[in-house]
Protein backbone atom coordinates (compact mmCIF):
# COMPACT_ATOMS: atom_id res chain seq x y z
CA UNK A 1 0.00 0.00 0.00
CA UNK A 2 1.66 3.59 -1.22
CA UNK A 3 1.74 5.57 1.83
CA UNK A 4 4.15 8.62 0.43
CA UNK A 5 5.00 9.76 -2.74
CA UNK A 6 8.08 11.08 -3.33
CA UNK A 7 9.13 13.69 -6.09
CA UNK A 8 12.36 14.48 -7.54
CA UNK A 9 13.18 18.05 -8.20
CA UNK A 10 14.80 19.05 -11.45
CA UNK A 11 13.19 18.01 -14.33
CA UNK A 12 9.99 16.69 -12.73
CA UNK A 13 8.58 19.76 -10.54
CA UNK A 14 10.94 23.05 -12.26
CA UNK A 15 11.85 22.58 -15.77
CA UNK A 16 15.63 23.69 -14.72
CA UNK A 17 17.55 20.92 -16.36
CA UNK A 18 18.02 22.88 -19.32
CA UNK A 19 18.93 25.74 -18.18
CA UNK A 20 21.88 24.43 -15.56
CA UNK A 21 22.93 21.70 -18.92
CA UNK A 22 23.56 25.35 -20.63
CA UNK A 23 25.38 27.11 -17.85
CA UNK A 24 27.47 24.29 -16.81
CA UNK A 25 28.57 23.02 -21.14
CA UNK A 26 29.68 27.19 -21.46
CA UNK A 27 31.94 26.96 -18.62
CA UNK A 28 33.44 23.78 -19.47
CA UNK A 29 34.03 24.68 -22.86
CA UNK A 30 36.27 27.55 -21.70
CA UNK A 31 38.13 24.26 -20.52
CA UNK A 32 38.75 22.87 -23.62
CA UNK A 33 35.76 20.21 -22.96
CA UNK A 34 33.29 20.24 -25.82
CA UNK A 35 29.72 18.71 -26.19
CA UNK A 36 26.23 18.71 -28.18
CA UNK A 37 23.87 19.72 -25.60
CA UNK A 38 21.79 16.62 -26.45
CA UNK A 39 24.62 13.86 -26.12
CA UNK A 40 25.62 15.73 -22.49
CA UNK A 41 22.01 15.43 -21.32
CA UNK A 42 21.60 11.85 -22.25
CA UNK A 43 25.16 11.01 -20.25
CA UNK A 44 24.74 13.24 -17.33
CA UNK A 45 21.19 14.41 -16.24
CA UNK A 46 20.41 13.32 -12.75
CA UNK A 47 23.64 13.70 -11.35
CA UNK A 48 25.53 16.24 -9.27
CA UNK A 49 27.44 18.88 -10.52
CA UNK A 50 30.10 18.51 -8.42
CA UNK A 51 30.35 14.46 -9.53
CA UNK A 52 30.45 15.47 -13.01
CA UNK A 53 33.16 18.19 -12.94
CA UNK A 54 35.49 15.71 -10.77
CA UNK A 55 34.72 12.86 -13.31
CA UNK A 56 35.30 14.72 -16.49
CA UNK A 57 38.63 16.80 -15.11
CA UNK A 58 39.90 12.89 -13.60
CA UNK A 59 39.16 12.04 -17.27
CA UNK A 60 41.52 14.25 -18.50
CA UNK A 61 44.50 13.29 -15.89
CA UNK A 62 43.87 16.74 -13.91
CA UNK A 63 41.92 18.29 -11.19
CA UNK A 64 39.17 21.05 -11.49
CA UNK A 65 40.30 24.16 -10.86
CA UNK A 66 40.46 25.95 -7.47
CA UNK A 67 36.74 27.51 -6.73
CA UNK A 68 35.43 26.52 -10.68
CA UNK A 69 32.59 24.42 -8.90
CA UNK A 70 31.20 27.23 -7.04
CA UNK A 71 31.96 29.50 -10.32
CA UNK A 72 29.30 26.90 -11.96
CA UNK A 73 26.77 26.98 -9.01
CA UNK A 74 27.14 30.76 -9.07
CA UNK A 75 26.45 30.95 -12.57
CA UNK A 76 23.35 28.08 -12.56
CA UNK A 77 21.83 30.50 -9.40
CA UNK A 78 21.90 33.54 -11.81
CA UNK A 79 20.39 31.82 -14.52
CA UNK A 80 17.68 30.35 -12.14
CA UNK A 81 16.79 33.84 -10.55
CA UNK A 82 15.95 35.40 -14.03
CA UNK A 83 14.65 32.01 -16.27
CA UNK A 84 13.69 29.24 -13.66
CA UNK A 85 10.07 28.35 -14.74
CA UNK A 86 7.73 25.22 -13.04
CA UNK A 87 6.82 22.56 -14.95
CA UNK A 88 3.37 23.35 -16.31
CA UNK A 89 0.63 22.39 -14.03
CA UNK A 90 2.54 21.13 -11.56
CA UNK A 91 0.82 23.36 -8.89
CA UNK A 92 -2.41 22.16 -9.69
CA UNK A 93 -1.25 18.56 -10.08
CA UNK A 94 0.21 18.28 -6.70
CA UNK A 95 -2.70 19.95 -5.16
CA UNK A 96 -5.36 16.90 -6.53
CA UNK A 97 -3.07 14.22 -4.69
CA UNK A 98 -4.22 13.79 -1.71
CA UNK A 99 -0.95 11.62 0.03
CA UNK A 100 1.55 13.05 1.76
CA UNK A 101 4.59 14.53 0.08
CA UNK A 102 8.29 14.80 -0.32
CA UNK A 103 11.12 16.04 -2.55
CA UNK A 104 14.59 14.09 -2.83
CA UNK A 105 17.27 15.73 -4.92
CA UNK A 106 21.07 15.89 -5.64
CA UNK A 107 20.87 18.94 -5.56
CA UNK A 108 21.69 21.23 -2.11
CA UNK A 109 19.01 22.44 0.11
CA UNK A 110 18.90 25.99 -0.87
CA UNK A 111 18.31 25.21 -4.60
CA UNK A 112 15.42 22.90 -3.67
CA UNK A 113 14.22 25.56 -1.25
CA UNK A 114 14.22 28.23 -3.75
CA UNK A 115 12.95 26.72 -6.44
CA UNK A 116 9.88 25.09 -4.57
CA UNK A 117 9.59 28.88 -4.11
CA UNK A 118 9.84 29.90 -7.59
CA UNK A 119 6.61 27.26 -8.51
CA UNK A 120 4.67 27.81 -5.64
CA UNK A 121 4.23 24.46 -3.99
CA UNK A 122 7.23 24.87 -1.06
CA UNK A 123 3.93 24.92 0.80
CA UNK A 124 2.94 21.49 -0.06
CA UNK A 125 6.06 19.48 1.08
CA UNK A 126 5.94 20.71 4.57
CA UNK A 127 10.05 21.03 4.51
CA UNK A 128 10.35 17.30 3.93
CA UNK A 129 13.47 18.03 2.08
CA UNK A 130 16.06 15.45 1.56
CA UNK A 131 19.03 16.35 -0.33
CA UNK A 132 22.09 14.01 -1.46
CA UNK A 133 24.97 16.04 0.90
CA UNK A 134 22.93 14.09 3.99
CA UNK A 135 24.17 11.36 3.12
CA UNK A 136 27.30 9.46 1.90
CA UNK A 137 26.51 8.67 -1.58
CA UNK A 138 24.17 10.64 -4.12
CA UNK A 139 22.06 9.04 -6.89
CA UNK A 140 22.40 6.53 -8.16
CA UNK A 141 23.01 5.16 -5.22
CA UNK A 142 19.57 4.27 -3.38
CA UNK A 143 21.02 6.52 0.17
CA UNK A 144 19.48 9.64 0.32
CA UNK A 145 15.94 7.62 -0.50
CA UNK A 146 16.50 5.30 2.29
CA UNK A 147 17.54 7.88 4.46
CA UNK A 148 14.08 9.61 3.43
CA UNK A 149 11.91 6.63 4.38
CA UNK A 150 13.93 6.43 7.82
CA UNK A 151 12.94 9.77 8.37
CA UNK A 152 9.64 9.89 6.80
CA UNK A 153 8.78 6.72 9.18
CA UNK A 154 7.63 4.82 6.38
CA UNK A 155 8.64 1.80 4.87
CA UNK A 156 10.60 1.82 1.04
CA UNK A 157 8.09 0.09 -0.50
CA UNK A 158 5.28 2.17 0.77
CA UNK A 159 7.15 4.90 -1.19
CA UNK A 160 5.91 5.95 -5.13
CA UNK A 161 8.89 8.01 -6.82
CA UNK A 162 8.29 10.40 -9.59
CA UNK A 163 11.91 10.67 -11.27
CA UNK A 164 12.90 12.15 -14.71
CA UNK A 165 16.34 10.64 -15.04
CA UNK A 166 17.78 7.18 -15.17
CA UNK A 167 20.40 7.75 -12.66
CA UNK A 168 17.37 8.77 -10.17
CA UNK A 169 15.08 6.13 -11.29
CA UNK A 170 18.27 3.38 -10.20
CA UNK A 171 18.54 5.08 -6.93
CA UNK A 172 14.51 5.06 -6.31
CA UNK A 173 14.30 1.14 -7.41
CA UNK A 174 17.67 0.08 -5.77
CA UNK A 175 15.94 1.13 -2.83
CA UNK A 176 12.79 -1.05 -2.99
CA UNK A 177 10.04 2.02 -4.07
CA UNK A 178 7.93 2.25 -7.25
CA UNK A 179 8.79 4.64 -9.66
CA UNK A 180 7.00 6.43 -12.53
CA UNK A 181 9.46 7.99 -14.91
CA UNK A 182 8.44 11.57 -16.02
CA UNK A 183 9.00 13.27 -19.81
CA UNK A 184 7.53 16.42 -18.91
CA UNK A 185 10.10 18.56 -18.99
CA UNK A 186 12.05 20.10 -21.57
CA UNK A 187 15.20 18.51 -21.42
CA UNK A 188 13.44 15.28 -22.37
CA UNK A 189 14.73 13.63 -25.54
CA UNK A 190 13.38 11.21 -28.11
CA UNK A 191 14.46 7.18 -26.57
CA UNK A 192 14.11 8.74 -22.89
CA UNK A 193 11.36 6.44 -22.30
CA UNK A 194 13.63 3.51 -23.40
CA UNK A 195 16.51 4.56 -21.21
CA UNK A 196 14.08 5.02 -18.38
CA UNK A 197 12.24 0.90 -18.86
CA UNK A 198 16.16 0.18 -19.50
CA UNK A 199 16.63 0.63 -15.65
CA UNK A 200 13.42 -1.21 -14.96
CA UNK A 201 10.93 2.01 -15.09
CA UNK A 202 7.50 0.32 -15.62
CA UNK A 203 5.08 3.20 -15.62
CA UNK A 204 5.72 6.61 -17.73
CA UNK A 205 3.69 10.09 -17.91
CA UNK A 206 4.25 12.39 -21.00
CA UNK A 207 2.93 15.66 -18.50
CA UNK A 208 1.12 16.83 -15.28
CA UNK A 209 -2.07 15.22 -16.33
CA UNK A 210 -0.74 11.62 -17.14
CA UNK A 211 0.95 11.40 -14.15
CA UNK A 212 -2.16 12.40 -11.90
CA UNK A 213 -4.02 9.04 -13.46
CA UNK A 214 -0.81 7.16 -13.09
CA UNK A 215 -0.40 7.90 -9.56
CA UNK A 216 -3.92 7.28 -9.06
CA UNK A 217 -3.76 4.27 -10.23
CA UNK A 218 -1.28 2.75 -8.46
CA UNK A 219 -2.33 4.57 -5.30
CA UNK A 220 -5.63 3.28 -5.73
Amino acid sequence: MIKQLIFDCDGVLVDSEILATRVLLKKLYAHGFEFEEKDFIQTFTGQQTSQILTNLFTQKGKEAPEGFVEEVDKGMWQVMESELEPIKQVKNTLTQMSLPKAVVSNSTLPWVQRSLKVADIHHLFDEKLFVANMVENPKPAPDVYLFAAEKLKVQPEECLVVEDSPSGATAALSAGMKVIGFLGASHILDGHDEKLMDRGVEHLAKDMDELLLRVNELVN
